[in-house]
């Protein structure tokens, strides 16, 4: 995100803890036991390793098994991609966490983490907020597709 973009935003949420915690992979989902679950286990096309991971008690845990599992051929390529669709999937199946992430706003999404995470994050102010980037654009895509109904 270039500086020019960041000046467009008044307010910042810059973790994803407390009020905010249903912004983190990690809160839980209605149709999935997280996030978190479904992105660990796109990570591997391999049926026991998916299986385990999808049933792990926790969010924690599924992302702990989550780096043991076989990479599918290309991951590296796809992650970003994947990770939008389980956002879309968190956000987009659920009115009640849909409406949570249109009430941020126009605010920055910043994944302020302590675990050193610098892609999907940010650690001691620095990191690509890849996920914070992922929220805010599903947040836009649903905002428009909301306006869009209601235009007709």
């Amino acid at each position: 995100m270039a500086d020019s973009d960041l000046k467009k935003y008044k307010l910042r949420i810059v973790s994803f803890r407390g009020e905010f915690g249903f912004l983190s992979n990690f809160h839980p989902c209605k149709k999935i036991k997280s996030a978190e679950h479904l992105y660990q286990v796109s990570k591997t096309v391999l049926p026991k390793e998916r299986k385990g991971v999808m049933k792990a008690e926790t969010a924690r845990r599924a992302r702990e098994l989550g780096q043991l599992v076989t990479l599918r051929e290309g991951w590296d390529d796809m992650k970003i991609s994947a990770m939008t669709k389980v956002v879309w999937k968190k956000f987009g199946g659920d009115p009640v966490l849909a409406q949570q992430l249109l009430d941020t706003g126009d605010a920055e999404l910043i994944e302020g983490n302590h675990h050193k995470d610098r892609f999907w994050g940010v650690y001691k102010g620095k990191g690509a907020n890849h996920l914070g980037k992922i929220l805010m654009k599903v947040r836009e895509e649903l905002r428009e597709k909301i306006n869009g109904r209601k235009k007709k």
